[in-house]
């Protein structure tokens, strides 16, 4: 069976993301592994002085660390490990002044390191992610067509995913959460098929090669 990680931020227990990632995780129940990271819970952990230094002897310098360093950069390497060993990851989360909200941006900076999801070889940077599948998963107030400049998200983990080495990367905007309640609903059911339609084509194709 697959392994599906969901790293959620929803402060709003009642929002509309949480509907659409609930659809979600009923469309997955028995289909595959879930393990879900709430980042409403424990935040990521963020680079201090120790930490820093541990990265950069390690990731840069190649070095073995002490005791000291290695602690500090645990909680780091306890997400990568946990993205690495999953076949999908779904994020889920509001967007917050046009942008993923703050706790979204440090999961990233925490796991995007190199020499553990990035490598460098005779072509620069490469992820190594690469058989990883991604479902990005976020509500907006207004309506962002391709070319808008507050059509933030999409390009942004386009960018951030493709780092690590995630190619297939699918996004479901929940789009018009302050435009009315019609509009809001409008948008919902469209994600919610499109969810259906995304459960089906990953865990299908799981099942077929377990």
């Amino acid at each position: 069976m697959s392994k599906t990680l969901v790293v959620s931020y929803l402060p709003n227990t009642d929002s509309v993301t949480k509907q659409a990632l609930d659809h979600f995780l009923a469309a997955a129940q028995g289909k595959t592994t879930l393990v879900h990271r709430d980042l409403t819970r424990t935040l990521p952990p963020v680079f201090n002085q120790t930490s820093l230094a541990a990265y950069k002897l390690r990731g840069f310098g190649g070095q073995t660390l002490n005791e000291e360093h290695a602690q500090a950069i645990r909680p780091f390497d306890d997400l990568i490990e946990e993205i690495s060993g999953v076949d999908h990851v779904v994020f889920a989360f509001p967007t917050h002044n046009w942008s993923e909200p703050g706790a979204v941006k440090l999961y990233i900076d925490a796991i995007s390191q190199y020499g553990k999801l990035i490598r460098y070889g005779a072509n620069g940077p490469e992820g190594i992610l690469k058989n990883h599948k991604a479902f990005v998963l976020f509500a907006s107030g207004g309506q962002y067509p391709e070319g808008h400049p507050r059509r933030t998200i999409q390009p942004a983990f386009t960018f951030f995913l493709n780092a690590i080495g995630v190619q297939d990367i699918e996004f479901a905007p929940i789009e018009g959460t302050l435009m009315g309640p019609e509009v809001t609903a409008e948008s919902l059911t469209k994600v919610k098929a499109q969810i259906d339609g995304l459960a089906n084509r990953w865990y299908s194709a799981s099942q077929q090669t377990a």
